[in-house]
């Protein structure tokens, strides 16, 4: 069994180091071929005494279980190098809603929005971040649970007087307030240590369940389907928490909060106020999203983030008129309009426009196409013309392939009164490590030049003048 990869040719099997989301050849010389890879087959096809196939690895690193011809081996899928990390990934939902927010003021909407400091209202990056961290505050709640704070309490207590064990200063006070003297009564006052769990701290955590079950609320009536059975699930296990037996005899905090030395120190107890100190401590948060991007669907965030940055340089150039279809409205709040179809559309000067996700079809009134629906993800019209920025955070193969791809806007997308192919230049937008922008001709302007097409390096934390050269050449041409 061999193996191609795109760099090194034909290789043995079990030497290749297979890179996730990467399609790769597979070639095997014998009688017969039974290849299967977590259980699932892949199929062959044969020429002569030889067998062909390939086969795509998945978007996820690990060990894998391979049989071949029966005979058991284990590879490892590892991590694709433009795979996006956890830090890169807030690095992006921070830009795009900095940005948004950069563009709020050149938008034309009339209505007000808190878009600094705390906030109570929803947010796209608040539901994010429920989203992401509930089963960490349910590990956190169990371990307070087993073990929360307390202390002991002294109260007065009417009790027969040959119970009592111990004679303390209150029973005498009593005694000799009443007058008894030596006259000892059937019952008297004395004291009784009772452990409570009714402290300030829990007090704290009640109530601050009680807020959280009140915010799940407003998300469950959002109207978006998978975020309202979300948020129901963890609105039925915050209640279940406050009818629990350890909540039970705990009074409900009033008023604002103050960090104790228990909260600061306390191990559990620590991590339970820094959860909710997030949760309220959104900056930015008066604009958000009415849709969650998961972290599975990090390519859906690349796009948009690629698009607002877009933005971002032609805002600095003092390209832009108008964002007003950067937003939308709804009672509960303004919300950056950003989805598939959504056609958001930026006005630039010149009679220019940028669109994200802009949809072309066969009856589209200025550009259509002739074959099929076509919805390039970012979209610059330059009068009769446009040039598109395809974002490829997950790209089949290699940066060739992509670009292959991107002739079906080159060629399908007409202007309807000039009959002319309205494509001007076409880049794909790509989380290339540095090593490979300084060898692949793709990345080269000379390239560019030549073909009126290629890659652009976008990462989350380099700055792209790349692409800033790139816009400002293409508005000076205009």
């Amino acid at each position: 069994m061999e193996v191609r990869t795109y760099s090194e040719g034909w290789m043995p099997f079990n030497e290749v180091l297979f890179t996730e989301a990467t399609e790769y050849k597979l070639r095997y010389e014998g009688d017969q071929i039974d290849l299967r890879i977590q259980g699932v087959p892949v199929p062959f096809h044969r020429e002569g005494n030889v067998f062909f196939s390939s086969f795509m690895t998945p978007f996820q690193s690990g060990s894998v279980q391979i049989f071949i011809n029966e005979q058991q081996y284990e590879t490892f899928i590892y991590p694709d190098s433009r795979k996006m990390n956890e830090q890169q990934y807030d690095l992006m939902i921070e830009e795009i809603l900095e940005e948004s927010n950069s563009c709020f003021q050149l938008s034309g909407l009339d209505r007000k929005v808190n878009t600094s400091g705390r906030s109570r209202g929803a947010s796209w990056t608040q539901w994010i971040y429920i989203e992401r961290s509930f089963q960490q505050l349910r590990q956190i709640f169990v371990h307070i649970e087993k073990q929360p704070f307390r202390r002991l309490v002294k109260l007065p207590i009417i009790q027969k007087r040959e119970k009592v064990q111990r004679v303390g200063q209150t029973t005498l006070h009593w005694l000799d307030k009443k007058g008894y003297g030596n006259n000892i009564p059937l019952n008297v006052e004395t004291t009784k240590t009772f452990e409570t769990l009714d402290v300030y701290e829990n007090q704290v955590l009640k109530k601050q369940l009680f807020n959280l079950s009140t915010l799940l609320s407003t998300y469950i009536n959002l109207g978006r389907v998978e975020v309202t059975k979300k948020a129901e699930k963890y609105q039925s296990i915050i209640r279940r928490w406050l009818n629990s037996p350890f909540l039970k005899e705990v009074t409900m905090h009033q008023g604002s909060y103050s960090i104790t030395q228990k909260f600061r120190k306390h191990p559990v107890y620590r991590q339970w106020y820094q959860w909710f100190e997030k949760l309220f401590n959104h900056e930015r948060e008066g604009i958000g999203f009415d849709y969650p991007v998961a972290m599975k669907d990090t390519f859906a965030l690349y796009e948009m983030w690629c698009f607002m940055k877009i933005v971002g340089i032609l805002r600095d150039l003092n390209f832009i008129e108008g964002t007003s279809g950067l937003y939308k409205t709804k009672e509960s709040g303004i919300f950056l309009d950003l989805a598939e179809n959504k056609e958001s559309r930026i006005n630039l000067k010149g009679g220019k426009a940028l669109y994200f996700q802009r949809n072309y079809q066969f009856n589209s009134r200025e550009f259509y196409t002739f074959t099929q629906r076509m919805i390039p993800d970012i979209v610059l019209e330059c009068g009769n013309e446009m040039i598109v920025f395809d974002p490829k955070y997950r790209v089949p193969g290699n940066i060739g392939t992509a670009l292959g791809e991107m002739h079906k806007y080159r060629d399908g997308i007409i202007h309807r009164d000039s009959g002319e192919r309205a494509v001007r230049e076409v880049y794909i937008l790509t989380p290339t490590n540095e090593g490979s922008v300084e060898t692949m001709r793709y990345f080269q302007e000379s390239y560019y030049n030549s073909y009126a097409m290629g890659a652009i390096q976008m990462v989350p934390g380099i700055e792209c003048e790349q692409l800033k050269n790139k816009l400002l050449a293409i508005f000076l041409d205009n």
